[in-house]
């Protein structure tokens, strides 16, 4: 069974970070325990061989994970060989079905792909939240435009909303189920 499980995240504008937030609270609901790790504040207290499942996630903006998941994963490369691994990211094609399968290839198949030794047992994609506050100018209207496509409206609210929280925690618990031996 698993009992410790470090669940470690990069965010960019708090998406992510609140994903990963109901990801443990769903897993700590099991009477698991769980390490919650934003890797752009700080690495894992615990040695990763203390762990039973180790879950990396990352937003994705520009189409690419942010820098310190993918650090980690490189940093640790041999001890997560060795340990199951999970890996999610939140992005706007998620909400999208029409894009999902290529946010599926290039944001989590090709990111396995690039670390073959690794013990790669689930994925997941989840929608996320454009709040148009948060961005710069550049951003902003970088955003705003692929969003308009994908809403097919005229216009796009200050405010948009693509997550399922309750997918994303279903995802957690499914994956500690199936984790364990």
């Amino acid at each position: 069974m698993v009992e410790r499980v470090l669940l470690c995240y990069g965010t960019r504008y708090g998406s992510t970070a609140e994903a990963a937030q109901e990801m443990s609270k769903a897993i700590q609901e099991l009477g698991i325990k769980v390490d919650l790790v934003d890797l752009k504040n700080g690495q894992p207290s615990r040695p990763l061989h203390d762990y039973d499942l180790v879950i990396v996630g990352s937003g994705i903006q520009a189409g690419r994970w942010t820098k310190a998941p993918l650090d980690f994963i490189s940093h640790n490369t041999d001890a997560l060989a060795k340990i199951k691994v999970a890996l999610f990211v939140v992005c706007g094609y998620a909400g999208s079905p029409d894009k999902c399968q290529i946010a599926q290839r290039e944001y989590l198949d090709n990111i396995a792909a690039s670390y073959p030794s690794l013990n790669v047992i689930s994925t997941g994609l989840f929608g996320g939240v454009f709040d148009f506050k948060k961005y710069n100018f550049a951003v902003r209207t970088l955003v705003r435009s692929i969003v308009k496509k994908q809403i097919q409206g005229n216009e796009v609210p200050e405010v948009v909303d693509f997550r399922d929280l309750g997918k994303v925690r279903a995802w957690a618990v499914s994956l500690v189920r199936n984790a364990s031996p």
